[in-house]
């Protein structure tokens, strides 16, 4: 008689029973249960620790109760520059990357408080001296009721490094516009000759220096220089000749005055809070400077123009651009009938200086 085929044992008691080499199918619903759920977290566990191992991204995990790292994934070995039992065990700060301890210190009081927290742009100090800057965001968890923080941290080196060219970039052509927008205005405004304010820039201009000094019940006075002979050959002036008499005027003067190449070979000078006298006093330092300026060229040798001067001051009838520079004129006007070279002041005629 044959014997019968044997059959596996089947048991209902919990826990692992093996006969003749097998392992025992247990019936017991919770028992089957609990080995399910265990195969489940053991391939879970598999396929959280490939991720994390595998990830591009650098991973730190922290004691959030001591800060000291607990964890750490290859990349950011690779990022850190470091070996990983070169950052294990030791606390985030004490990291060299980290180069400022009490900063460090402080962010992370943030993150093991806060479920959720992310730090843009945080600068990282490496070995051998260079700088990466890393994006930043933690998580807090609890892992067998003990709280932990998982650090996932983004190299973004290149961006910031990228923009930062990009910002730079920027301002250079910023700065290059601005200055060609000043030079336009420069050259829109100023006499390429003398380096003083054109024609059109001082009629824009004087109308409200004289509501200025009206309201502000101050002195002002305007003065029309002449050259009494011009400068150069058959009447025509030099531009070096031009560009010192340009530089004289405007170092006899203070920044609050205007000085205005306004013809040919004559020069409007506006002095805000300044007396009559005051002007006569600084058109006579001018004048004096003129005539000291000696040029050459070539084998002929150019002295100091010879200047007259007529002065008008802002009060009465003489508070328009119009009014103020025709008294101005006819007192240049005075001041060459009476030979030249000499200053003449408006509406006090016998006043003059030679």
């Amino acid at each position: 008689m044959r014997d019968s085929p044997k059959s596996h044992l089947v048991t209902e008691n919990p826990g692992p029973a093996k006969l003749q080499g097998r392992t025992a199918v247990h019936l017991d619903p919770p028992a089957a249960e609990r080995q399910r759920r265990d195969r489940a977290l053991k391939a879970s566990e598999i396929r959280y620790r490939r991720l994390f191992e595998t990830t591009p991204y650098g991973i730190l995990v922290l004691d959030a109760e001591t800060g000291v790292v607990v964890d750490v994934n290859p990349a950011i070995c690779h990022l850190l520059g470091s070996d990983q039992q070169e950052i294990v065990d030791r606390p985030l700060w004490g990291l060299p990357a980290f180069r400022n301890a009490a900063a460090t210190k402080s962010q992370f009081r943030e993150i093991v408080v806060q479920p959720h927290v992310r730090y843009d742009d945080l600068p990282l100090e490496m070995q051998d001296g260079g700088i990466k800057h890393i994006e930043l965001v933690s998580t807090l968890f609890l892992a067998d009721g003990k709280p932990f923080v998982q650090c996932v941290i983004h190299d973004i080196t290149e961006r910031v490094e990228r923009e930062q060219e990009d910002g730079v970039r920027e301002e250079q052509q910023h700065l290059a516009a601005t200055l060609s927008n000043q030079q336009a205005a420069a050259d829109a405004t100023h006499d390429d000759a003398t380096g003083l304010v054109n024609r059109w820039y001082l009629e824009e201009t004087l109308p409200r220096e004289l509501h200025r000094a009206e309201r502000a019940k101050t002195p002002l006075t305007l003065t029309v220089l002449s050259l009494d002979v011009a400068v150069g050959k058959e009447g025509t002036q030099s531009e070096a000749m031009l560009h010192e008499i340009g530089r004289v005027i405007r170092e006899h003067l203070r920044k609050s005055d205007m000085a205005s190449r306004y013809g040919q070979q004559e020069f409007v000078l506006v002095l805000p809070n300044s007396s009559p006298q005051a002007t006569l006093d600084r058109i006579e330092q001018i004048r004096s400077a003129l005539r000291e300026i000696e040029l050459v060229r070539g084998t002929e040798r150019l002295q100091g123009p010879v200047v007259s001067a007529g002065v008008a001051n802002a009060r009465g009838e003489l508070t328009t651009t119009r009014a103020l520079l025709n008294a101005a004129c006819a007192a240049l006007t005075n001041a060459r009938r009476a030979g030249g070279d000499r200053v003449v002041l408006y509406q006090d005629e016998e006043t003059t200086r030679q």
